[in-house]
C-alpha cells in the first residue's frame, strides 16, 4: 500500500502524489498481470501502435 506524508497541512499536494503512485502501481500489476509471449506482446504493441497513429490520421484529415 503506497504511503504518503501530509507535510505542512497541505493536503492537496498529498492527495495529488497520493494519485500518481496508485496509478503507476496500478499499471504495473496490469502489465504482469499474465504471462505473455514475446511474439503476442509484439502483435499488441503494434496493434496499439496502429490504433494510436489511426487516430491521429483520422484527426489530422479532419482539419484539412
Amino acid at each position: 500500500m503506497p504511503k504518503v506524508e501530509v507535510k505542512n497541512g497541505d493536503l492537496d499536494a498529498a492527495l495529488k502524489s497520493f494519485k500518481r503512485i496508485t496509478s503507476e502501481t496500478e499499471k504495473a500489476y496490469k502489465k504482469h498481470e499474465f504471462y505473455l509471449r514475446p511474439g503476442l506482446r509484439k502483435k499488441e504493441k503494434e496493434k496499439a501502435a496502429a490504433k494510436k497513429r489511426n487516430k491521429y490520421n483520422k484527426r489530422r484529415s479532419f482539419y484539412y
